[in-house]
């Protein structure tokens, strides 16, 4: 088929004077529930069969021990109140994630403090693949072991990592789940696997990334009410929050003055909330009028978690909605 040069480009000045959502509406491509627009599901993923009832199961999957933690802690610390079962995942071993330590001595000590933090949210596990830090594969064995897991525990819901990010992991992680997508219901992609008849709906974690693009806030979560159990299960993970991330930074003496962490908890949640809480901060206010649209009549909180709808997963229905939005 030729193609118009002429035509093209002037599509392309199109969507750069309009905005590619004005573009996706015009198509059809969007879709409306609850007064909020996200975008579709691909075709191929369609409204999946009803719920067979039972808790609902939400994996978190993200790169590191301690990344489900921070993005989304309150999130899950809200679904587990509701009787959801939560699982979390780090898809590396966290191994190169301190100063001092060896690789082998780090990933132990990671593996335990994600057991103790799985305690303080609830979670059913807090389980690790295995991969060493920044050497997450991109490859079809991968691609079918995350899709074995994902399998294996049926989620409702699956929140990861987009696929633009600083870090080769979050963005290696974020491409394997979207990938395993609309795979997961295909019975022969991987045999001796159990395809699910009802794929998962995907949900994207807050980042601070603008290149391809900002990302969508199409589910907002006041964080408010679940800061202190945030702080609970980053308190367990010593290693990283007062060890090798306050080395990163520089603010040892900051650790230093906060002095015992237990009977210091406002101390220790201040730091926590200026370092690795900001964001949701910065989220209440960068995403304050999709809140007003989102939670007409409420007040914007002080932090929230944010999420965009990948349409690699299957669409989202009324119920996840309710689960997710309603207190």
């Amino acid at each position: 088929m030729k193609i118009d040069r002429r035509k093209f480009l002037g599509a392309i000045g199109c969507v750069a004077a309009i905005g590619a959502a004005q573009i996706l509406n015009a198509a059809g491509e969007l879709n409306v529930m609850r007064g909020r627009t996200y975008v579709a599901a691909c075709p191929p993923v369609k409204a999946s069969i009803p719920r067979t009832g039972g808790a609902y199961r939400i994996m978190v999957i993200g790169a590191h021990p301690d990344d489900a933690d921070i993005i989304c802690g309150c999130t899950a610390a809200k679904l587990v109140k509701k009787g959801c079962r939560v699982k979390f995942v780090a898809a590396c071993n966290g191994d190169i994630g301190h100063h001092i330590h060896s690789r082998e001595k780090t990933a132990a000590i990671r593996r335990q403090e994600t057991l103790n933090a799985a305690k303080v949210l609830g979670l059913d596990s807090y389980d690790i693949y295995g991969w060493g830090d920044a050497r997450c594969p991109n490859t079809i064995e991968a691609r079918e072991f995350v899709a074995r897991k994902i399998q294996e525990f049926e989620p409702d819901i699956i929140m990861t990592h987009r696929d633009c990010d600083y870090h080769v992991d979050h963005r290696t992680v974020g491409t394997l789940v979207k990938d395993c997508g609309y795979m997961l219901g295909c019975p022969h992609w991987i045999e001796g696997s159990k395809p699910l008849r009802r794929r998962p709906l995907i949900l994207l974690m807050s980042d601070i990334f603008t290149v391809p693009r900002v990302m969508r806030p199409d589910i907002l979560i006041n964080a408010d009410p679940y800061i202190g159990k945030w702080a609970d299960a980053l308190d367990c993970q010593v290693s990283q929050f007062y060890e090798w991330l306050a080395w990163d930074k520089g603010v040892e003496d900051e650790v230093a003055a906060i002095g015992d962490r237990k009977r210091n908890i406002a101390k220790r949640n201040a730091y926590l909330m200026k370092y690795w809480g900001s964001r949701k901060v910065n989220d209440a206010k960068r995403f304050a009028d999709a809140w007003r649209e989102q939670y007409p009549g409420r007040a914007v909180p002080n932090a929230l978690e944010a999420f965009e709808i990948s349409e690699y997963g299957r669409p989202p229905v009324e119920e996840d909605f309710a689960l997710l939005m309603e207190d």
